[in-house]
């Protein structure tokens, strides 16, 4: 019985990195169509985005992976390129396609001063050197004052960024109603956000991230508000199977004590 139970999650596991596989395959194809032509790391990084913001529907919540006990996963990036997604869906998508063309994403949460209990995620995009953050929800990226870059580090120091728009007012629509917007936040209190408060990720959003937060912030010595988590942990077919394959070595272990 013991067997048979690990021989199905290892399957199991084995079929969701074979799903993974071709979808990242699909999502490879639609990064490169949407970035044909670019000539640098920085054009190909903001092409993109443009792309993203133009094309895909926003909702009010990512799409659910598989079943809804699974919905603190995420959803899938080629479910969310078909179906739309939030905010935190649009920028994994994002952050899944620059992985496919060799650019690394990750991640990075502001939070709101009128309601710090509700987050917005933004991408932390590194081209040529250079940690750039890059809204795709709203079209907009974060500068320094200076005109310097500027990242999750710099945020959290502190630093007002000046919020730059790189969508064209052509390109700017949604695609879910047939009104377009110009890129760029609505001037509303609602969307200031207090920069010192810039972490990795919303940790308060479900209560498995906040128990994981609950022990990971005292372990690192919160370092973990600065862990920008790689690209493939962005995809849930890649975190069931790896806790499948986990289930399989504690059944394991279970019959090794017990004998």
């Amino acid at each position: 019985m013991i067997d048979a139970i690990v021989i199905a999650l290892v399957v199991a596991a084995t079929a969701l990195l074979c799903v993974y596989h071709l979808r990242r395959l699909r999502i490879a194809k639609f990064a490169r169509h949407a970035t044909r032509g670019s000539g640098s790391q920085r054009d190909t990084a903001f092409a993109l985005a443009t792309t993203i913001f133009g094309e895909v529907k926003r909702a009010k919540h990512d799409p659910t992976f598989l079943l809804p006990l699974l919905a603190p996963l995420g959803g899938s990036p080629v479910t969310i390129l078909k179906k739309g997604a939030c905010c935190s869906g649009v920028h994994r998508l994002y952050i899944t396609c620059l992985d496919t063309l060799g650019i690394r994403a990750a991640q990075v949460t502001v939070f709101r001063r009128a309601d710090p209990a509700h987050a917005h995620c933004l991408a932390q995009v590194t081209v040529e050197g250079a940690n750039v953050l890059i809204d795709v929800d709203y079209g907009v990226w974060l500068r320094h004052p200076n005109e310097g870059s500027l990242d999750l580090v710099g945020l959290r120091t502190g630093v007002t960024p000046a919020i730059v728009p790189f969508v064209l007012d052509r390109q700017a629509c949604y695609v879910n109603d047939a009104k377009t917007r110009a890129a760029g936040y609505p001037d509303r209190e609602y969307y200031r956000f207090d920069y010192n408060l810039t972490r990795t990720a919303n940790w308060a959003e479900t209560w498995p991230k906040r128990a994981v937060y609950g022990v990971l912030h005292p372990v690192t010595r919160g370092r973990v508000d600065y862990l920008l988590l790689p690209a493939i942990l962005e995809w849930p077919e890649v975190l069931l199977a790896a806790a499948l394959c986990g289930a399989a070595i504690l059944v394991l272990a279970a019959r090794a004590l017990a004998h």
